[in-house]
């Protein structure tokens, strides 16, 4: 399933479309294909080039353009790799707003969102400047349940911001991005070994089509390897699912009374996606509490917690932050993996690290 940020790639589309007479393109460069390949979701068979980039970005950023080929459209897609001249990285879209209007960035930045996304941001820019010559900024998107944060970073003159963070060609991304996760996975619902040699990490949505097709995908890892692999389901529930939230809610209350009980609920809502509705999913959840014995003062505490939603919403921004762009997407030990077709892929990969 699509999130907002994959929204904003669409809308973006045209700007990385060349021209019929542009040159043809080339195997990527070696000395980028490895921390190309670590930011992105992995195939068994993706093919990767380079042309030249259609982005006017300012004089001190180099920008290639990135075709990602692939039978598997999960793997699929073009990106924009910009590198700065001390040595920064940057895989992903920028959004060019230069010409957007607005006196400020803060200004600037609200009138892109809006004009390509249909949705208010707030940002907050911070004016210590990076290694590389940019701003750091949090957008806060203004949700139902509260605001959002996502970190970026911008141009100090204003005219191109980038979501996500610039790294070093050096750095070890999957060890970063597992790092970032790190605070958001202590606390969600996990099952098997307390000491893995292989973690899972699934971020999925509980109103996603494709979230509830492959909500089996870990049941047959968990049975063999449970004493070898830990699974952790995060909720990246999108804001455009009307109850997926109030889902997650729901879940993390239940989780924190009967850890095991969880699992039940997971499987309960996936079966019955199909007729649960905003004007319905709190009674639901509900009722399937109190039909499990649980303390429903206790239920009812946690889902009127002002800290557990703001921490869900906070694991969502970082995830979006984080190269996460949609539901549902599987971490092995760092690496974002395609699962392949009914799981096996998945499967297959943790067979390997185990072994």
């Amino acid at each position: 399933m699509k999130s907002l940020i994959l929204s904003l790639f669409a809308v973006l589309a045209a700007t990385v479309v060349l021209a019929d007479d542009a040159p043809a393109a080339k195997p990527l460069d070696p000395k980028l294909e490895r921390f190309v390949r670590d930011s992105l979701t992995q195939c068994k068979e993706m093919t990767l080039t380079q042309e030249p980039s259609p982005l006017t970005l300012p004089a001190k950023f180099t920008s290639t353009l990135i075709k990602v080929a692939s039978p598997r459209a999960v793997c699929e897609g073009q990106f924009v790799s910009v590198s700065t001249r001390t040595g920064g990285f940057y895989l992903g879209v920028p959004w060019v707003i230069k010409d957007m209007e607005g006196t400020t960035i803060e200004e600037r930045l609200r009138n892109f969102t809006w004009q390509n996304l249909h949705e208010t941001f707030k940002p907050e820019i911070d004016h210590h400047v990076t290694v590389d010559g940019l701003y750091p900024v949090t957008l806060w998107q203004t949700t139902e349940r509260g605001p959002m944060p996502m970190e970026g970073e911008v141009d100090i003159d204003g005219s191109v911001f980038f979501l996500g963070h610039f790294r070093r060609p050096t750095d070890d991304v999957k060890a970063i991005r597992l790092k970032a996760f790190e605070p958001f996975i202590a606390n969600a619902p996990q099952e098997g070994s307390s000491k893995p040699a292989v973690t899972v990490v699934e971020f999925s949505d509980f109103e996603c089509p494709s979230c509830r097709h492959a909500a089996g995908y870990l049941d047959p890892i968990i049975s063999k390897y449970g004493d070898k692999v830990r699974y952790v389901r995060y909720d990246l529930p999108l804001t455009m699912h009307p109850w997926a939230f109030s889902a997650a809610l729901a879940g993390r209350a239940i989780y924190r009374q009967k850890p095991a009980l969880f699992w039940e609920y997971k499987k309960t809502v996936y079966e019955n996606q199909e007729h649960l509705s905003a004007f319905m999913i709190d009674d639901f959840a509900r009722n399937f509490a109190k039909d499990h014995e649980l303390d429903m003062a206790k239920y009812d505490k946690d889902i009127a917690s002002a800290d557990l939603k703001t921490e869900l919403l906070k694991a969502s921004g970082t995830a979006f932050s984080n190269d996460i762009r949609s539901t549902p997407t599987y971490l092995v030990n760092g690496v974002m993996l395609d699962p392949g077709e009914g799981g096996k892929g998945l499967e297959e990969y943790v067979a390997g690290l185990v072994k």
